[in-house]
C-alpha cells in the first residue's frame, strides 16, 4: 500500500529552556525547521532530572499562531522560530534547585489514518480478531488539527 500522506517535515527541536512558572514547567522549544505556514505540529517527549523528577511533554502547536520569533540581538536565537509548551510538574518528585534537567522532545506533523480490515480469519464481527487478520485498506487520513478525525473525514 502506498501511503497518500507526504514526506514527513524534519526538525531540529532544540529545548531552549525550562522555567518554573505557577507551578507548571514552561519550556521553550525550537521550530525553525518546519515552514511559516506548516500548521499544527505536536511536540511530545519528557523532561527529568536525578532523583527521579519527570515531566510528560505533550502540545499541539500552530505554526505560525503559536510560534514567536527569537532575540535578534542574540547569535543563537535570531533568524530562530519557537513555541512555548507547559506541563504540570509530579508534586511527589519535583525538580530541583542545582541539578541539571535532561529534556527529549519529538516535534512531528501529526496524521492520522483510518484502514479498513481487509482479510478475516473466520472471526465473527465484535470478537477478538483471530489470527492472519488484516487491516490493510484506506479509508481516510487527515494532518491532525488539535484533535483527533473521525472516520471518513479527510
Amino acid at each position: 500500500m502506498t501511503s497518500p500522506i507526504p514526506a514527513p517535515s524534519f526538525s531540529h527541536p532544540w529545548v531552549y529552556s525550562a522555567k518554573i512558572t505557577g507551578g507548571k514547567i514552561i519550556f521553550r522549544i525550537e521550530v525553525t525547521d518546519f515552514k511559516p505556514d506548516a500548521g499544527d505540529i505536536e511536540i511530545s517527549g519528557q523532561a527529568t532530572q536525578e532523583g527521579g523528577a519527570f515531566a510528560p511533554i505533550y502540545a499541539i502547536k500552530n505554526i505560525p499562531d503559536d510560534a514567536v520569533a527569537g532575540d535578534e540581538n542574540d547569535v543563537d536565537q535570531a533568524g530562530r522560530s519557537f513555541v512555548f509548551v507547559d506541563v504540570a510538574q509530579n508534586p511527589k518528585y519535583l525538580f530541583k534547585n542545582g541539578q541539571a534537567v535532561t529534556a527529549f522532545v519529538r516535534v512531528a506533523k501529526a496524521w492520522a489514518t483510518v484502514i479498513g480490515q481487509s482479510t478475516t480469519g473466520g472471526g465473527q464481527p465484535g470478537q477478538p480478531a483471530p489470527e492472519g487478520t488484516t487491516w490493510e485498506e484506506h479509508l481516510a487520513d487527515a494532518h491532525v488539527r488539535g484533535s483527533w478525525p473521525s472516520a471518513g473525514s479527510s
